[in-house]
């Protein structure tokens, strides 16, 4: 076989294998076909509900949802842009569902639902007005009565329906929180929902999400710039909207790029993840900073020092920043809606460097010594008053791994750390599951319970050289054992694990 040949095989098979994984990453969310007849319509309606793949019966969890026209041509495309995207963290977990259009002896009824008025061509036009009551007083009812929703509703619409769900946010606001419209026809009938923006929009209710996205060569054409006027001069305030247009698009293709920047933009700011910082409490030397480093990234996070929450005047947080004690710090993270705005405090109080000792007598390095014990807790327990199983000496050869018991156990590590430079030492533990770290007899780090996800606690401290009393415990319930103990060195912004060369028994 040549070279050519091989490689040509080798791409085909991997592209096999992409399209197989696009296929199995399809079937992820529960779909189901459903319909229902509207009375106001006067005819059977079909729909495709599109579960998130959280979505678990009888579950306590509610969920957006978002209504999509021209569901016969978006209901999977939307899906799967919508997939990739939650993959990535930037939008949560939603319920879509999917209107695809009525034929009537074969002729598609779309322009009949989604053009506002009638005008002669094409004649059946007009019938907007209904479509909305049809979502309005059966359609959402209907996904509220049958699904787990929350109340929060968004409506997608390209083309016509673009210019659809334009309307619907100028005459109907309540019904849905987001308009997702990509290249809407906004030039339709000499500009008439253009007109109707110019009448409406300052009196449009707060809390509104508006994205239009269209195609830069017919950015005039298909009005959407006059439409982009009309939002800069008269768009309230509260009013959250972005228009945009694509270059070297066709009128179908930009829907792609148009859909996931629309998503991303009405979800900015959310995360499933908590904001965080680092350290998270400590303290701090008279007129002498610490470093101080975020390690969540939001779109716009603001910060105070004195414990009152930011707003979008206070200070702009950055990624790294020095604080300077005393301080109770606040950082907020803005999203889109207010809906997912997350908020971390910390308090950094003065102290002075705590005395080490200069020697010890009778220690070995290496290690700390460890403890396990055998129990099931959602919380630390009392060691002291539990009887050791196993002791050892935690080394540069220890795992958990290589412990007798994988599960429902808990573990001491005691002995001393030996700090070889003066300065700030930020120290940090990272689990699952539960840890509360002393230094001398002071409880520094407290992670006392078992988290959704892997999460760190961290604390700064003055030190000097010399060693100073060290004790971690932790426990670990049900999933794999996870902990580890790292500091962040003087001058040094990467945080390491303590080597077992600086810790003794």
């Amino acid at each position: 076989m040549t070279r050519r040949n091989l490689v040509r095989n080798t791409l085909c098979v991997i592209a096999v294998m992409f399209y197989q994984l696009m296929a199995i990453a399809a079937q992820d969310n529960p779909v189901i076909s459903d319909s229902i007849f509207s009375k106001v319509l006067n005819e059977e309606r079909s729909i495709k509900i599109i579960l998130p793949d959280t979505y678990k019966p009888g579950s306590s969890e509610r969920y957006e949802v978002i209504y999509l026209t021209d569901g016969e041509w978006v209901s999977e495309l939307f899906p799967f842009i919508y997939r990739f995207a939650k993959g990535e963290n930037y939008v949560p977990p939603v319920i879509i569902v999917a209107v695809p259009n009525t034929y009537i002896n074969g002729a598609n009824q779309r322009d009949r639902d989604f053009l506002p008025v009638h005008v002669d061509s094409p004649p059946i036009s007009g019938g907007a007005e209904k479509f909305i009551s049809f979502l309005k007083d059966e359609l959402i009812p209907y996904i509220d009565k049958e699904f787990p929703t929350n109340g929060t509703n968004s409506l997608y619409g390209h083309s016509y329906g673009g210019l659809f769900v334009m309307y619907t946010l100028l005459t109907h606001p309540g019904l849905f929180q987001t308009f997702y419209s990509t290249d809407p026809s906004m030039s339709w009938n000499s500009d008439f929902v253009i007109k109707l923006a110019s009448e409406k929009l300052e009196t449009l209710p707060p809390g509104k999400i508006l994205w239009i996205a269209g195609i830069t060569e017919t950015y005039q054409g298909m009005g959407i710039g006059r439409m982009d006027s009309v939002l800069k001069l008269k768009a309230p305030e509260t009013l959250h909207w972005k228009l945009v247009t694509f270059p070297n698009e066709k009128h179908n293709s930009v829907r792609l790029k148009a859909m996931y920047d629309g998503i991303k933009f009405s979800y900015s700011g959310y995360s499933n993840e908590p904001l965080a910082f680092h350290p998270m409490n400590g303290i701090l030397l008279k007129d002498k900073p610490a470093p101080l480093f975020i390690t969540s990234s939001f779109p716009e996070m603001r910060y105070t020092l004195d414990g009152t929450e930011p707003d979008k005047t206070s200070p702009k947080a950055d990624m790294m920043m020095q604080i300077t004690g005393p301080a109770q710090l606040v950082v907020k993270s803005f999203s889109a809606t207010g809906k997912y705005d997350l908020v971390a405090r910390g308090d950094f109080a003065l102290g002075e460097v705590i005395p080490a000792s200069r020697k010890l007598k009778g220690i070995s390095g290496g290690g700390l010594k460890y403890s396990l014990y055998a129990g099931t807790w959602d919380h630390l327990p009392d060691f002291r008053k539990l009887k050791p199983l196993q002791t050892g000496i935690a080394d540069s050869l220890f795992s958990l791994n290589k412990l007798p018991l994988k599960t429902n156990f808990g573990c001491v590590f005691e002995g001393f750390i030996e700090i070889i430079e003066d300065g700030y030492y930020l120290f940090a533990t990272v689990t699952g599951n539960g840890a509360r770290l002393y230094l001398g007899n002071e409880i520094i780090i407290d992670e006392n319970a078992i988290h959704s996800s892997e999460t760190a606690g961290s604390f700064i401290v003055p030190l000097e050289r010399g060693f100073y009393p060290v004790r971690l415990e932790y426990f670990q319930k049900d999933a794999d054992p996870d902990l580890q103990f790292v500091y962040l060195k003087p001058g040094t912004d990467n945080p390491v694990p303590v080597p077992p060369g600086s810790l003794y028994h």
